[in-house]
């Protein structure tokens, strides 16, 4: 059984290069998915346990089933490929990870692993991102940080978008915040380790000067303080985790009315045609991206069941919906909102089950901190929130399904899992 496990891992980390890369070397490519299949077959052949038992596993085997779909439907295999072994790599990260994960030793590990992986995604893309020019203050900043990392496959030639890297830290800053108030009572090294990480992902967030990573992370940490206390056993504390969400979303429909939703939008994504708009706020503005929006709209109604291709929404958009207020050179790399874009891939069906993975892993994790302590109910807190924050900045942005920094959504989703088992670490915790 140890061995199997083992193999497992050796499968995924031999074979995640290739995965990540898969147009450099092709025939290596197939041969690492060839390993991957022979491992899993392996352990069902011997194990008879094809996948691990999971409370995902209905909604991921719809979510699966939808894969070759969209690989089908596409009409240019070159941008399907990367984000088709994109998502073979995330699910057998999930896998690896649901097979390996048992117990309390082994979910502490766990969440060890899945922020070192954060700290990789972050240190990875601080030093290769191609930084924004939006607020002055921090340009001084971002014009010292050296680009080391250069010339990868696939990577565009102005470096990394901060966007996307602006994303995946909206994941991982919740969960820091909720391992550093965890580790306040745990000892010295546990405390300045979780709030280094803390700030390292919240620093760079900021640094990415993107609006909707800032949205992202800040509804995150919101949402971490009020799911903390709605699971509190204090009913003064479930209280105050009710007024607080509250007070905030009052605060921000009570501003969008003042100012009005057209102002609002502009002051965070710019006005259509505005003089300098590339340089200060970004290449797309609030119009830009509703007319994206509409564009993927109108592809989702003409390829409701297939998708229109996984991937190819970047060249379908110009070919099939042309724009208006965007030029038709502009890599449109996605339909800026992760709704949108998973129905765009992967069809109604695909879209379907990816809000029921979202909402069994929502669940899981209420569960696991209403009932649980210590590190467990911290972590459960902190995903939770970082699922929030993810999909509030999907809202007006994407990471696109099989992108590489989307390896540590697979990873979180099979943390969740692990989490649901029977508590065993103790009274502690959030709240």
């Amino acid at each position: 059984m140890r061995r199997l496990t083992w193999f497992e891992w050796v499968a995924v980390a031999v074979a995640g290069p290739f995965l990540l890369f898969p147009s450099v070397r092709p025939v290596l490519t197939a041969a690492a998915l060839v390993l991957l299949a022979s491992v899993w077959l392996a352990r069902w052949a011997l194990r008879g346990e094809p996948w691990p038992l999971t409370p995902f596993n209905g909604a991921l085997l719809l979510f699966a089933l939808m894969i070759p779909v969209g690989i089908w439907a596409s009409a240019m295999p070159e941008e399907t490929l990367p984000k088709a072994t994109g998502l073979i790599l995330g699910l057998a990260v999930f896998r690896a990870v649901g097979l390996t994960v048992r117990g309390r030793r082994t979910v502490g590990l766990a969440t060890a692993a899945f922020c070192l992986l954060g700290v990789a995604i972050t240190a990875a893309g601080a030093l290769s991102v191609n930084w924004s020019a939006k607020v002055a203050a921090l340009g001084v900043v971002t014009e010292r940080v050296p680009r080391l990392i250069e010339g990868l496959p696939s990577m565009p030639a102005g470096g990394v978008n901060p966007n996307q890297l602006a994303g995946t830290l909206a994941l991982y800053v919740p969960l820091a915040a909720a391992l550093a108030w965890w580790a306040r009572r745990r000892g010295l090294w546990e405390t300045v380790a979780t709030v280094a990480f803390l700030a390292l992902v919240g620093g760079v967030l900021v640094l990415t000067q993107s609006r909707s990573g800032w949205m992202g992370g800040a509804a995150g940490l919101m949402a971490l303080a009020a799911m903390a206390a709605l699971t509190s056993r204090s009913r003064w504390t479930r209280a105050v985790g009710i007024g607080l969400p509250t007070v905030a979303l009052a605060g921000v429909v009570g501003t969008v009315a003042v100012v009005g939703p057209q102002a609002a939008g502009e002051a965070l994504y710019g006005r259509a045609g505005a003089e300098g708009v590339e340089s200060v706020v970004g290449s797309i503005s609030l119009a830009g991206r509703v007319e994206i929006w509409s564009r993927a709209l109108y592809a989702i109604q003409d390829f409701a069941f297939t998708g229109c291709g996984l991937g190819t929404f970047r060249e379908v958009v110009h070919i099939l919906y042309p724009l208006f207020l965007i030029s038709p050179g502009t890599d449109i790399a996605h339909a800026h909102n992760m709704f949108l874009q998973t129905a765009v891939d992967l069809g109604l069906p695909g879209l379907v089950a990816y809000v029921a993975l979202l909402l069994v892993g929502l669940a899981g994790c209420w569960k696991v901190a209403a009932e649980g302590g210590g590190l467990r109910r911290a972590a459960a807190l902190g995903l939770a929130a970082g699922m929030v924050g993810f999909h509030v900045y999907g809202l007006a942005d994407a990471v696109a399904l099989g992108a590489k920094p989307g390896v540590a959504f697979w990873f979180a989703l099979a943390l969740i899992a692990s989490l649901e088992e029977k508590d065993t670490d103790g009274p502690g915790g959030l709240g």
